[in-house]
């Protein structure tokens, strides 16, 4: 009785939204669903360190055994408002192609999974990328790229979410944290950054950063408010979140070595000189200045969290227990290649940590789980898609008639990369909030591939000026 209630309190609940997601697309406002909720992931991520220990609340709300989540209620909502608002498109781009193949085979592993006999439970979870990633993808496409740029999306999530960051950083430094149960909103330990914040708080202020480096007149707020978002990736400790974030900083260095970078970032030689001079002082001074005071000798700060995020023993026990899944994992591929063993497949690995044999459902490494769970198949499309996607940005970046869009695809294509890099060691697919942020922004990559037909080759075709595939 308890689900059925909850149910029709659902239903009940879900027509006033999807009829307030389908006014916004009327009236031109679809910029404002991908806002909200790029916002509420942000939020979530900053608030709960770990995503699995979510209390039923806002961010997941159900009954029972129930088992939802915000992200996967909001695109469902917001796209069937779509539907309701505007018809559906008469063409697609191949991106949009692969992604939604890719998507459609998710669907044929979760039958599959059924039929081999798979925990349907966890089949139905980590079927629901769908949703996070293609139903995203979907979303933040829709919204012609220049709304993004004119609306400062990226610089206003920065300087709100600034503050919030910095009480994060100083708490986790001192290793202070507390739990507060607010209406809807239980905090079991807030004080704590989780790898998830790390990682995009991390790539919102690359983003962020690099849009400021493209303009004509820089906030020098905005520019200080991303030194927070950084330091955020620094103090969750994950190997991942780092290696992640300097694959991101890797590309964009060797991007701005290509001859274009000059007419697209506007920096000065004696603004990079002070930049690099301020920076220099700074870190001399956080240095230096304590060393002074106490009397001992000077310390590289955060050495030690970095330290321990690479080299403590329970990194390395962590570190042996992937290699045994994935060394496992990878003796079991050879018998479904093609196929793969269909959503929700579990084995069991010694895990040194606690000296015994665990179930699990995962090997932490997107790839492999993909070619274990999709087969070569779904592996297939999913890096095919993600190669495309990811070449459209580059010729973005090199080609488009619009300086501020072309910063914006290289900073999307520099993020998204962090996140690939990083799902080698942690899956991303796993990770709801992280799977919604990398169909968000492959969705607004998508846009700023769409909003040009005359600066790139082999650009979709314009009908009556619009983009046929720009809803997709």
């Amino acid at each position: 009785m308890t689900k059925i209630l909850t149910l029709v309190a659902a239903l009940v609940l879900a027509f006033p939204c999807i009829r307030g997601f389908a006014r916004w697309e009327r009236q031109g406002k679809a910029l404002r669903a991908v806002v909200l909720l790029l916002a509420l992931e942000l939020f979530e991520a900053a608030i709960y360190d770990n995503e699995n220990l979510v209390p039923r609340g806002l961010f997941h709300p159900g009954s029972g055994s129930t088992q939802l989540r915000l992200p996967e209620i909001f695109i469902t909502l917001a796209l069937l408002g779509r539907l309701v608002a505007k018809k559906l498109p008469r063409r697609i781009g191949f991106p949009a192609l692969l992604w939604t193949a890719f998507g459609a085979w998710l669907a044929v592993e979760l039958v599959e999974g059924f039929v081999r006999g798979n925990s349907h439970s966890i089949a139905l979870f980590q079927a629901k990328a769908i949703i996070y990633v293609v139903g995203g993808i979907a979303l933040a496409c829709a919204v012609p790229v220049r709304e993004y740029l004119d609306a400062e999306v990226f610089e206003r999530l920065t300087r709100w979410f600034a503050p919030l960051v910095v009480v994060l950083d100083v708490m986790t430094a001192g290793h202070q944290a507390f739990a507060v149960s607010l209406p809807l909103l239980p905090l079991p330990s807030f004080g704590v950054i989780g790898s998830n914040a790390g990682t995009m708080f991390g790539a919102l202020g690359l983003i962020t950063l690099m849009l400021e480096l493209g303009k004509k007149r820089r906030n020098l707020w905005t520019i200080t408010c991303t030194v927070p978002l950084f330091l955020c990736t620094v103090l969750a400790g994950q190997r991942a979140a780092l290696v992640g974030l300097g694959a991101s900083v890797a590309f964009l260095l060797l991007a701005t070595l290509a001859s274009i970078s000059r007419r697209r970032l506007r920096v000065r030689p004696a603004e990079l000189f002070l930049g690099v001079a301020a920076v220099i002082a700074i870190v001399l001074a956080i240095i230096l200045v304590p060393a002074a005071i106490s009397g001992r000798p000077p310390q590289i700060p955060f050495s030690s969290t970095v330290q321990t995020s690479f080299h403590s023993k329970g990194k390395a026990e962590s570190a042996q227990s992937r290699l045994n899944e994935f060394s496992l994992a990878r003796q079991m591929i050879p018998k479904h290649l093609i196929l793969g063993t269909g959503l929700g497949f579990q084995y069991s690995y010694y895990n040194p940590g606690s000296y015994m044999e665990v179930t699990s459902d995962l090997t932490e490494d997107i790839y492999t789980d993909l070619w274990l769970r999709t087969g070569i198949i779904g592996l297939a499309l999913f890096v095919v898609a993600v190669l495309v996607s990811l070449g459209d940005g580059w010729r973005v970046w090199r080609r488009h008639s619009d300086r501020m869009v072309a910063v914006l695809a290289v900073a999307l294509t520099a993020a998204l990369l962090g996140f690939l890099v990083k799902g080698a060691f942690e899956s991303d697919f796993e990770n709801y909030g992280l799977a919604t942020i990398l169909g968000l922004f492959f969705g607004m990559l998508r846009s700023a591939v769409t909003s040009t037909a005359t600066s790139l080759p082999n650009a979709p075709i314009l009908l009556d000026g619009r983009n046929v595939d720009e809803r997709v």
